[in-house]
């Protein structure tokens, strides 16, 4: 078990009524952090009509924060393949590419909320096939000289894709999600899954990740959500609001449905927290990330350090103690 690579997942959801702008300056020095400190990746995330929360658009992140990101790599977790247009998403995917020197990583999921298939017009009994279909279209929309495809969504009629990304064949893809049946299409499409750690408690995912292999899949990347502070109290209560918030949303949202009735976020923060989040002083959070890496042999570990309506300057204690005092 080799040492895994770093990288932060940035917390582009904001509470109603907060400065949009002001809040997203200080994501931008949140990357100049990590990157002066050694971590080898940043990463934005996507949701559509994301009530109660301002959700900015990963793409156009990500290619905000490319002069900002040195030589980390720049990545999706995830994007929501099946409401994409996929010559769209690859002809931007692959200028992002462009843009970064050949540094993006592609995580793409199906996604599972009502109100996003509706407003991209996918029929709920399609949302797989389409996501599917996109995956398959994305990779040979970067590699072939000629592409034919007919659906009902959209018709390729011997088309000639020109733009390549740097990366050859196509920048990487990783496929999350968290159903069995996601877990066996992954593995059969031999492509990396990235696990989201924080929506099942530890015992879960090491049920997970152990299917996962049983199945032929081979490489496991990891999102975890991490909160260091001086002493433990600090560090729970310091996210307790930001955490139930954000949770109360997924709630809302039905994140868990698709997960078995053990997982459900429908539970005390108190026991909520136990084994979905790494919370705690540096020695705690030390210990809680070397079992995580240990369970998975995980090759990337995402960290999510900030939540909806956390101050920045919390954010930027907590990074500290994690790359000077955890990670070191």
């Amino acid at each position: 078990m080799s040492e895994p690579r770093y990288g932060l997942v940035l917390c582009s959801q904001f509470l109603p009524g907060e400065d949009s702008a002001a809040r997203f300056a200080e994501q931008v020095e949140q990357v100049r952090y990590v990157r002066d400190a050694g971590f080898q990746s940043v990463w934005a995330t996507q949701h559509y009509l994301a009530d109660p929360f301002q959700y900015l658009h990963p793409l156009a992140v990500l290619g905000r924060i490319i002069p900002e990101s040195g030589s980390m790599r720049i990545g999706t977790a995830i994007l929501l393949a099946a409401l994409a247009n996929p010559v769209d998403l690859a002809e931007h995917l692959a200028t992002l590419d462009i843009m970064s020197g050949g540094r993006l990583t592609v995580g793409l999921g199906l996604g599972y909320r009502a109100v996003e298939f509706d407003a991209f017009g996918v029929p709920r009994g399609a949302r797989l096939r389409r996501f599917r279909e996109n995956v398959d279209l994305l990779r040979r929309l970067w590699t072939e000289d000629e592409v034919s495809f007919h659906s009902e969504a959209l018709t390729l009629d011997a088309v000639h894709p020109v733009l390549r990304a740097v990366q050859r064949p196509h920048p990487p893809i990783w496929l999350a999600g968290h159903t069995d049946a996601a877990l066996r299409r992954t593995a059969a499409s031999g492509l990396p899954w990235l696990a989201a750690a924080a929506h099942v408690d530890r015992d879960h995912l090491r049920r997970q990740v152990s299917f996962f292999r049983q199945c032929g899949g081979q490489q496991v990347h990891v999102l975890q959500e991490i909160y260091v502070a001086e002493t433990e109290l600090q560090a729970v209560e310091g996210v307790r609001t930001a955490l139930e918030t954000k949770y109360r949303a997924y709630r809302a949202w039905g994140q868990d449905a698709v997960l078995p009735a053990s997982q459900s976020f429908d539970k005390d923060f108190d026991e909520l927290r136990k084994g979905r989040f790494i919370l705690g002083d540096p020695r705690q959070c030390r210990a809680q990330l070397r079992a995580l890496v240990a369970d998975t042999d995980a090759g990337d570990v995402l960290l999510r350090a900030q939540w909806p309506g956390m101050p920045h300057e919390q954010v930027m204690a907590s990074l500290r103690l994690l790359t000077t005092e955890v990670l070191s």
